[in-house]
């Protein structure tokens, strides 16, 4: 599912939500460098107020274990025993007395910009006086994450933490162990997109000093919630799977019970006469921070005479590469009448300035400029992350068409941020279903997408198998989502093999031999299993035998450091993201473009 997008920071794709100190100066900083363009906007009157991410935690249950758990006494399992008390689970004293069961500490951050229904990921930890020894093969069961405040900022009086309120859920399957032999720690563990956020979080502009006024801020959000009318897309998207769901299970009353979030007609509010909560619309989804400055961008007044001569000024900086940026997304927050003036940047000689002209035509959405975005993603490496967050938001099958190009090319890095992008058009809608109750339908849906991309759900990682005319790759992940991806056919080791993977499984093929023996020995004895020496085959027999993730890892690391595999494989590599100030600076250097 998405990862913020998220994190959009979006799994190395995508920004971080969470603007620096220095990244709100230098955006300030631009808005007075434009004061010349005469145009009174958003920007001259608000400022991006401080947005730090909210920091949720919570205590939960660790199932799945091989006698490894423990529940200690205190206040953590009474507060773990009172949970499960309102959830009505029967036997609580046994099922935490269970030693293949262990209560844990849930930690997590909600970030400015983050949707209800967002998924991010979370950190499990074992309390203080836990005899536990290893949470792997773990299952967090479901818990709740709340904030929590310092008590002396409510009273000067008081210390310790005040209890907030339940901003989020988690749940999902343990990653132990993952990282060299000096840091592994299996009392620790993640799960990658296990929390689900139960909370809009939006941003905040604040008035300027001589702008404090209810009218001001008044005609602040009206003028934003004029120009970015949210989500239609989305809608359309939620209610198809909304009826997917209802058809297979009427009796759960969805349409009672789900509240399409994110759907409001109003992005933007006053909260104050000081401050505007803004919300980021679907369109912007992977790219929070470039909302934010073409929010900022927008005219507070519609004047025509103004705006006319305002659009010919920036028709003109659109082509030159030095302003081209800077005048594109004054462009896109004037709103779809300036698709014809950014059409003509399109037929631009200069490489930039089409990219900066495509790049706001795809968040206004019109495909107009998608052909010459992907002919620069594979021509101009440091502009990819862009286009392809770009073309993932837009989501249309000129898009889909051009990122399966993408993944058949010959650029390792090319390929695995196509693919990201490929796999969040399909699933991405799906993420604003993380709160109905039918959790098992929606997962179903979920799979039936990835599916469609080659996918296989492994229980504890997913495997892809893509683009099988191109040229043979594989690339794994350590971060985000545990999921390998085969690029091209007919991928497999190379005898003579010999490995040993964390102590425990033996993957071996003698000189000559056209099958792998895989051994497992632990406590329980020892278990072997042949197959054939396809590297997909291999995983899934690894994965037959109770590998996990971490395991799994270790095996294509020693795969790819012994070399025993007939094609490139290492740990996947996005496409790097530039800052906005690095974007603007490559417009500026003629040599890059040549």
């Amino acid at each position: 599912m998405r990862s913020s997008l998220a994190a959009l920071v979006l799994f190395g794709l995508v920004g971080c939500h969470s603007l620096t100190p220095e990244a709100r100066s230098k955006l300030d900083e631009e808005m007075a460098r434009d004061k010349d363009l005469e145009v009174r906007t958003v920007g001259d009157v608000t400022e991006l107020s401080s947005a730090n991410p909210w920091q949720i935690s919570g205590v939960g249950l660790v199932v799945g274990l091989d006698g490894t758990g423990h529940s200690p006494p205190g206040s953590w399992r009474e507060k773990l025993e009172s949970s499960l008390r309102t959830r009505n689970i029967p036997n609580i004293k046994s099922l935490l007395d269970n030693p293949n069961h262990a209560l844990v500490l849930v930690n997590g951050f909600i970030l400015p910009g983050y949707r209800k229904s967002e998924l991010f990921d979370v950190t499990v930890s074992l309390p203080q006086g836990s005899k536990a020894t290893s949470l792997k093969g773990g299952f967090l069961q479901e818990c709740s994450l709340e904030n929590f405040e310092m008590a002396n900022k409510i009273n000067p009086e008081k210390s310790g933490l005040i209890k907030g309120h339940v901003l989020a859920r988690a749940q999902g399957p343990l990653v132990v162990g993952l990282g060299s032999d000096e840091d592994i720690d299996l009392r620790r563990g993640k799960i990658w997109q296990g929390g689900v956020s139960l909370v809009d979080r939006p941003f905040f502009f604040a008035m300027t000093k001589d702008e404090k006024s209810a009218r001001v801020a008044n005609a602040v959000a009206e003028r934003i919630n004029l120009m970015f009318q949210d989500d239609p897309k989305k809608q359309q998207l939620v209610r198809e799977n909304m009826r997917l769901l209802l058809l297979d299970d009427v009796t759960h009353q969805l349409n009672e019970k789900f509240e399409l979030t994110g759907m409001r007609s109003r992005l933007a509010a006053p909260v104050t006469p000081d401050v505007i909560s803004v919300s980021v619309p679907y369109a912007y989804r992977y790219n929070p921070e470039r909302y934010l400055r073409v929010a900022r961008l927008l005219p507070l007044r519609e004047d025509p005479a103004q705006l006319a001569k305002y659009r010919q000024r920036l028709s003109k900086m659109l082509l030159d590469p030095a302003d081209a940026l800077r005048a594109a997304l004054r462009l896109e927050a004037l709103g779809k009448d300036s698709v014809p003036i950014l059409r003509t940047g399109l037929a631009s000689p200069n490489p930039f300035v089409r990219f900066a002209a495509g790049e706001s035509l795809t968040y206004l959405g019109s495909t107009a400029g998608i052909e010459q975005l992907s002919k620069l993603a594979v021509q101009y490496p440091p502009l990819r992350s862009y286009v392809l967050v770009a073309m993932a938001g837009l989501d249309e099958g000129l898009c889909r068409n051009k990122l399966n190009e993408m993944v058949a090319t010959d650029d390792p890095q090319l390929r695995i941020g196509a693919f990201t992008a490929l796999r969040l058009m399909l699933t991405d809608d799906l993420d604003v279903l993380a709160s109905v109750k039918n959790r098992k339908r929606v997962q179903t849906l979920h799979e039936e997408k990835l599916r469609d991309l080659g996918g296989e759900n492994l229980d504890i990682f997913w495997l892809h198998q893509v683009a099988p005319n191109s040229a043979p790759l594989v690339q794994y992940s350590i971060t985000r989502r545990a999921e390998v991806v085969i690029f091209g056919h007919d991928v497999r080791l190379v005898a003579p093999v010999h490995l040993i993977v964390n102590r425990e499984f033996s993957i071996v093929a003698e000189e000559g031999s056209q099958a792998l023996t895989i051994t497992r020995v632990s406590d329980e004895g020892k278990v072997q299993q042949k197959c054939s020496l396809e590297l997909a085959e291999a995983l899934r027999t690894l994965r037959s035998l109770g590998a996990e993730y971490a395991d799994i890892v270790e095996f294509l690391r020693l795969v790819e450091s012994d070399r025993v595999l007939n094609c490139p494989i290492s740990v996947n590599q996005p496409p790097v993201m530039l800052t906005i100030e690095e974007l603007y600076e490559l417009g500026k250097d003629p040599k890059m473009f040549r």
